[in-house]
This record gives C-alpha cells, sequence and structure tokens, in this order.
C-alpha cells in the first residue's frame, strides 16, 4: 500500500497528530498527551499502536491505535539515557535515538527492559534527534550538522550515506522512510518534508504546520508500516539464460 496518513508529533502543545497523505492540509486527528509526558519528542506506527518519547519522563511510550486515549506501557529509559528522541520500530524491536549521548538504541520488543545494543555517532555528529529502520539499514538525523544519515544495519559503524540539508531547514528533528522515499521535520521553517530516496537532493514536497497547528515539529512516521520495513517486496531473482540451439 501507499501512505495514506502521515503520523507526526509536536512538542509546543504535546500532541500526537495523524496528517492526511504526504502532505495535505487535512489534519485527520490528534490527541493531546501533555498530561502523560510535558515534552514530547518522538514518535513511530507500528500498524496497530503508536510508540512515541518524552523528554520530561524519559519514558518510550506505547499509545493505543492512532490514537486512542490508552496507554498501553512504558519504559523509563533514564538509567540509559535522559534525552530521548526519536522512536521507531522494526518489526520486533524499537530502535529509538538519545541527543544527551548522542547514540542509537534497539530496544527488546515494546519495550522490554533489555537494550539489544546501542551506537555512539558523535564522531558523525553529536545531537542524533531522529531515526528509523527501513529493513536492511538504519536512517537517522542529526541535529548539529543538520543532515540525513544512513547507518549500515542495526547498527554497524559503516555509515553508508549523508545528505546535508541545512539550505531547507536548520534545525532538523525527525526521520523516517516510506519504502521509496524519507520523510523528515524541521523545526527553523515548522515543517514536514518529503526527501527523495535515501537520499536524492531532490525535495518532493513539504508542509508548514507552524501557527495552524503546532510551531514545534519533533518527529515523523508513515501509516505504510510494511513498505517502510521493506516486508512483502518481491525478491531479487537473476535470470540465466540457457544458450539457445537452433532445431
Amino acid at each position: 500500500m501507499a501512505t495514506t496518513a502521515t503520523p507526526w508529533i509536536g512538542s509546543e502543545a504535546n500532541k500526537l497528530y495523524l496528517q492526511s497523505g504526504q502532505f495535505s492540509a487535512t489534519l485527520k486527528t490528534s490527541l493531546d498527551v501533555s498530561g502523560v509526558d510535558s515534552f514530547t519528542t518522538g514518535i513511530s506506527w507500528d500498524g496497530t499502536n503508536t510508540p512515541w518519547t518524552g523528554r520530561t519522563g524519559d519514558k518510550l511510550y506505547l499509545q493505543s491505535g492512532q490514537f486512542a486515549a490508552t496507554l498501553k506501557t512504558s519504559l523509563d529509559v533514564n538509567a540509559v539515557e535522559v534525552v530521548p528522541q526519536g522512536i521507531s520500530w522494526d518489526g520486533t524491536n524499537t530502535p529509538w535515538v538519545g541527543s544527551f549521548s548522542a547514540k542509537l538504541y534497539l530496544q527488546s520488543g515494546q519495550f522490554a527492559a533489555t537494550l539489544k545494543t546501542s551506537l555512539g555517532v558523535t564522531g558523525v555528529d553529536t545531537a542524533s534527534t531522529g531515526i528509523s529502520w527501513d529493513g536492511t539499514n538504519t536512517p537517522w538525523i542529526g541535529a548539529v550538522a543538520d543532515k540525513l544519515y544512513l547507518q549500515s544495519g542495526q547498527f554497524s559503524a559503516t555509515l553508508k550515506t549523508s545528505l546535508e540539508v541545512k539550505g531547507v531547514d536548520s534545525a532538523v528533528t525527525g526521520i523516517s522512510w516510506d519504502g521509496t522515499n524519507t520523510p523528515w521535520t524541521g523545526r527553523q521553517a515548522d515543517k514536514l518534508y518529503l526527501q527523495s530516496g535515501q537520499f536524492a537532493a531532490t525535495l518532493k514536497t513539504s508542509l508548514g504546520v507552524g501557527v495552524s497547528i503546532d510551531n514545534n515539529p519533533r518527529d515523523i512516521c508513515t501509516d505504510d508500516v510494511d513498505s517502510r520495513v521493506g516486508v512483502g517486496l518481491p525478491p531479487t531473482i537473476n535470470l540465466v539464460m540457457a544458450p539457445y540451439v537452433s532445431t
């Protein structure tokens, strides 16, 4: 399926938002979670529920649906990271990122206390703010260099590629992947962006969400989980042609 709606999160109103398409001006729904955490930072979608993060409680949260008021579970990660930012879902575990330690984290399930692995990225960018998973590699975003990054696997030290976007927005925050293009967010212009591929310089579209909705967009995802994590893609087939024999 193609993306039909775009979950994103804003920290001015501390709300979870569901924007129509990629991106129409229609806001389909929203949920105020300020009673749970007063500094919302990250959001994703697992096909059933909505993972999100908050810096007041230093927690990973799992909200029912898109979006019911029911908070299904949460996990305090303060002992690991005091500034949790972006969050994602890989079909089994929970990638998330912290900007205080500048690390990519992989938390078991949704959410066990087991931290499966982590990778420090201070040599690349000292303020990692967003993260996703494309089925093979890890897109993430850094707010010091204002770049989109693609890290090999979960997580090798190999940086596959990057793209500087500070000419578009100088306060980058969140990132995702829709199977074809890269949604990301920026706080300087208060916009949702859609970058071509992983990562071409072509900016396909954008939508301003400041003033009318939230002046502090922090993270973004897609409602098409299967395309994001590479489920159902046809396998690569190498065809070997038999030699032609005349008869």
